[in-house]
This record gives C-alpha cells, structure tokens and sequence, in this order.
C-alpha cells in the first residue's frame, strides 16, 4: 500500500489519497489522531509534502508513520525549511520551518534512534528565477550544517526533503 497523506487537491494514481478535507477520491482522516487507523507494517511507501508543520504532535505521528510501515518502507517527507519567510506566513502552521538536522542527530530526538536511515537534501526553490535552483541546490546541499549555520538567511531555500527508510 502507498499513501499520500496531506494529500489538499495534489491526487497520486496508485496511492491511497488521505486528509482532514473531504474531497473526491480522498480518503478523510484526522492524522492528528493516534493510533492511523492503518495496521501495523502494512504500508510499502509514504509521501507527505507539507504536512508535518500542521500536525500537533509532530514527533508520535512520525513514530506512527514507523509502526505502519513496512521493513525497508521509504516516508519521502518535505517540510518547509526555517529560512523561509512562507513558513512563518501560513496561519494554520503550527509551527514555522524545519532544519535539515530535524532526523540528522539522534540527541535532539531520541524517539527515532534506530528507526530510520535517513537521506536529506535541501530545495533551493525560486519561482521568478529558476536557474537560481539549478546552481544553488548543489552548493548548499555540499555542506547543509555550514550552509544553515552561517548563509541560510542571506539566501533562504524553501524546503527540507527527508528520505526515511524504515528500520525495523
């Protein structure tokens, strides 16, 4: 099974289609609420694109992505990056953006220690310029932590994408 989960109007031939909105062909679940009404290890693949920033509870709904899916399942994730002023904008965010080291240092987030091998890159996205991305996409995604730490804000990127395959 594959599931695109805050899924608004973007439709994915082959997933299961799921948000809080009833539309046709979704399917309307809450996913704030715990536990996803999907059974454990059930689940091949996972797509979220701009989800996590509405959620409550972050943290436990990514510790629910884990107990559905499957050994070696792939959550491709993307979040708004903190250097972006869109992801202040957005009322319904419940919080602003995310930092590449999000899933990146298990310190910071004991909860998935052991639970991911992860692979994240930053989307230098601009919309009037777009082969600005062509050229900065390779270079901040060379040294993220360097680029975060000292250059995030003199030239913001829009998004953080994580791949997490499922350790289990």
């Amino acid at each position: 099974m594959k599931l695109n989960l805050g899924c608004g109007d973007t439709i994915l031939k082959g997933f299961v289609n799921v948000d809080i909105v009833k539309r046709k062909d979704v399917t309307v679940c809450n996913l704030d609420k715990f536990p996803l009404p999907w059974k454990n290890n059930s689940v091949d693949y996972i797509f979220c694109s701009h989800l996590l920033e509405h959620l409550n509870d972050p943290i436990n709904f990514v510790l629910e992505l884990h107990r559905i899916s499957k050994p070696g399942a792939v959550i491709n994730m993307i979040v708004p990056h903190f250097s972006f002023c869109a992801s202040y904008a957005e009322l319904s965010h419940k919080r602003p953006g995310v930092s590449y080291l999000a899933f990146g240092y298990p310190e910071w987030n004991k909860e998935f220690e052991g639970k991911f091998k992860v692979t994240t890159k930053l989307n230098f996205t601009r919309v009037n310029s777009k082969w600005l991305n062509h050229i900065f996409n390779p270079i901040i995604n060379l040294s993220p932590i360097l680029y975060e730490r000292f250059f995030c804000y003199l030239l913001p990127c829009s998004e953080v994408q994580f791949r997490l395959k499922v350790i289990k």
